[in-house]
C-alpha cells in the first residue's frame, strides 16, 4: 500500500473528523445488574431504617439511613407496623379471633398522625426536603415503642393494678404514653444535632398533634375476639360475651351514629335535670343503672325494672339515672358509655350528702374472661368497661363514701379486688372464673336480675339478705337446667357498710312488691307499676 505524504494526511484527517461528527451517536448501555441486587439493597436500607426506629425508641439518635427514602419506604414501615400489630393482637386475644374493621381504622389513624408529626419535625427542624425519610424513621419508631416500651409497661400496669398498687400503675401508664415524646426528641436530635432547645420544642409540638387526638379517638386492637363465633360455641343459655350486632326483631331501629353522639350532652343534661334534692334527716339512696350491650333487650329490661323497683320500694324516686344502649331508647336515655358514667356519677355526687347517703351502681351486660364488661351499640366503637374504669369513675368530687356496686356479667368476680373497700359492698353475679346465665334474645331478664331484683328485693329491703336469697335461687335454677358449673355469685362486704345499710333499711317505709315486666318498644320503662 502506498504511503501518503504528510501533506496528504492532513486533509484526510479533517475528512475523517467531519465524517465522525456526522455519524449518529449510539448509546452504550451500562452493564446489566441483576434485579436481586437492587432488592437486596432495598432490604438492607429497610433494615437500617428499622434499626434507626429502635434507636429512637431507646432514646438514641438515629443514624439517618432513611435520608434518601421516598414514600415507598414509609409504606414498607407501615406494612411492618401492621404485621407487628397482628402478632400482638393474636398473642393477646382469645379464640375465636377476627380482624377488626375498627382496628384497621385505629392503625390508619395512628399512621396518619405519625406522618403529621414527622412533617412538623421536618419543617421545624428545617429539613423539609427529607420529610419522607423522617416519616419512615418515625413510623419505625412508633412500631418499636409499641413493642419494646408500651406493651411490657401495659402488662406491668395490669399486674400492679391487680395487686392494688394504683399509684405506681398510674405513673407507669403515663410513662408509657409519654415515651413517644422522648422518641420524637431523639429523631429531632438527628435532624438538628446542635439545637437542643429547638429540638425539644419541635418534639413537643409533634407530640401534641399526634398524641392528644387519642383522647377522643377510640383505640381498638387490630385483632380481637370474634364474639359472634364465640356465641355459637358457648352454651346458648350462657351469659358470656356474644355478638355485638343488633338482634333481628321489631325493636331494631336505624339511627345516624354522628347525630346520636352529638345528642349525648343534651340527653345527659335532661336526665340530670330530673334529679331532685336529697331528703334531709335520713340516709338517701341514689342509683345509677348501666345497661352495656345494645344487642339484647334483656339488659335494658333489667335496668328499667331496677329504676322502677328502687324508686317505688326504696325511696329513690328522683335520685336515679339510667344509662342504656338499646335501639328503642336512643331518644329517651343517654348511652351507657364510660364518658356518660363519669358524668352521671359526678352529677349524683353533687346532690348527695357524701358522708351520709348511699350510692347503688347497677351494671348489667356480657362479660369476658379478661374482666371487661361489654359496652356495645353497633356500629359505634365504644370502649369496654374494666374494673379500673369503674374505680376511676367513682373518684368523684365530692367523694362518695358509702357504695353498693352490683356487677351482673360473666366473670364479674374479677371486679371485686379493684372495687371493694371498707365502705363499699361489691356484689357480682358470677365468680371470677365462671359464667352467669339467663341472657339471650329470648330472655326477658337474667337469672341474677330475676333472683336479686324481681324476687329477693321484693321480699326484703336488706341487700345482704337479698343476695343470700338470690344466690340460693340461682343455684337451684342452674341445677334444674342441668348446668354443672354453677355461676356462684359473690359478695364482698365489711361490718361498716353492712351497719350503714342496716340503718338505712330500717328507715324505709313498707311498700308493696313491684312485679317485673319487660320494657316496651317505645323507649319507655316497664309497662307495669308506677313510673320513675
Amino acid at each position: 500500500m502506498p504511503r501518503l505524504s504528510p501533506a496528504c494526511r492532513r486533509p484526510c484527517w479533517h475528512v475523517a473528523m467531519r465524517v465522525a461528527q456526522r455519524m449518529p451517536v449510539i448509546p452504550v448501555s451500562p452493564p446489566l445488574i441483576p434485579s436481586g441486587l437492587h432488592m437486596t439493597e432495598h432490604l438492607r436500607t429497610a433494615g437500617a431504617v428499622v434499626i434507626d426506629g429502635i434507636r429512637a425508641a431507646l432514646l438514641l439518635r438515629p443514624r439517618g439511613h432513611a435520608v434518601q427514602s421516598g414514600p415507598g419506604m414509609f409504606f414498607a414501615m407501615l406494612a411492618l407496623y401492621a404485621v407487628i400489630q397482628l402478632i400482638i393482637g393474636f398473642s393477646t386475644s382469645d379464640e375465636p379471633r377476627m380482624l377488626s374493621p375498627w382496628g384497621i381504622s385505629t392503625l390508619l389513624a395512628d399512621t396518619l398522625l405519625t406522618l403529621l408529626a414527622a412533617w412538623l419535625l421536618a419543617v421545624m427542624c428545617e429539613r423539609r426536603a427529607i420529610t419522607w425519610g423522617v416519616a419512615s424513621t418515625a413510623l419505625a419508631a412508633t412500631t418499636a415503642v409499641s413493642v419494646l416500651i408500651q406493651w411490657p409497661l401495659d402488662i406491668l400496669v395490669l399486674r400492679l393494678t391487680a395487686d392494688g398498687n394504683f399509684d405506681a400503675a398510674g405513673w407507669l401508664y403515663l410513662l408509657g404514653r409519654c415515651w413517644w415524646l422522648f422518641a420524637l426528641f431523639a429523631i429531632a436530635r438527628w435532624l438538628q444535632p446542635r439545637r437542643q432547645l429547638a429540638n425539644l420544642a419541635a418534639a413537643a409540638v409533634a407530640f401534641a398533634v399526634s398524641a392528644l387526638p387519642w383522647q377522643w379517638i377510640p383505640v381498638v386492637p387490630l385483632v380481637e375476639q370474634d364474639y359472634e363465633a364465640l356465641a355459637a360455641l358457648e352454651n346458648p343459655t350462657g351469659d358470656d360475651i356474644t355478638g355485638t350486632g343488633f338482634e333481628e326483631d321489631s325493636n331494631t331501629l336505624a339511627f345516624n351514629p354522628e347525630d346520636l353522639m352529638y345528642a349525648q350532652p343534651l340527653l345527659m343534661q335532661n336526665a340530670i335535670a330530673t334529679l331532685k334534692p336529697r331528703t334531709p334527716g335520713k340516709p338517701n339512696l341514689f342509683v345509677v343503672a348501666f345497661a352495656g350491650d345494645g344487642s339484647e333487650n334483656v339488659f335494658r329490661n333489667e335496668v328499667e325494672y331496677a329504676s322502677l323497683l328502687f324508686s317505688s320500694r326504696f325511696d329513690a324516686q328522683g335520685h336515679l339515672l339510667v344509662l342504656e344502649n338499646n335501639p328503642a331508647s336512643l331518644e329517651t336515655r343517654p348511652l351507657a358509655t364510660l364518658t356518660n358514667l363519669h358524668i352521671a356519677l359526678d352529677a349524683v355526687a353533687a346532690r348527695m350528702d357524701p358522708t351520709e347517703d348511699i350510692l347503688l351502681l347497677y351494671v348489667t351486660s356480657h362479660g369476658s374472661k379478661e374482666h371487661q364488661v361489654l359496652v356495645g351499640l353497633d356500629p359505634l366503637p365504644l370502649n369496654q368497661l374494666t374494673p379500673e374504669d369503674i374505680a376511676d369513675a367513682l373518684e368523684t368530687s365530692p367523694s362518695i363514701r358509702w357504695k353498693v356496686l352490683v356487677i351482673n356479667a360473666c366473670y364479674s368476680g374479677g371486679f371485686i379486688d379493684t372495687l371493694h373497700d371498707d365502705s363499699s359492698m361489691v356484689i357480682t353475679s358470677a365468680r371470677t372464673d365462671r359464667t352467669s346465665f339467663g341472657c339471650g334474645t329470648q330472655s326477658e331478664i337474667t337469672y341474677f336480675g330475676r333472683a336479686f331484683l324481681s324476687e329477693a328485693l321484693n321480699q326484703t329491703t336488706s341487700i345482704p339478705a337479698a343476695f343470700t336469697q338470690a344466690s340460693a335461687s340461682i343455684t337451684q335454677w342452674e341445677t334444674d337446667a342441668g348446668i354443672e358449673t354453677h355461676s356462684e355469685p359473690q359478695l364482698a362486704s365489711s361490718s361498716s357498710i353492712e351497719a350503714k345499710l342496716e340503718s338505712w333499711s330500717r328507715s324505709l317505709p313498707a311498700r308493696a312488691p313491684i312485679p317485673f315486666a319487660p320494657a316496651d318498644g317505645a323507649g319507655n320503662g316497664p309497662t307495669t307499676g308506677s313510673g320513675e
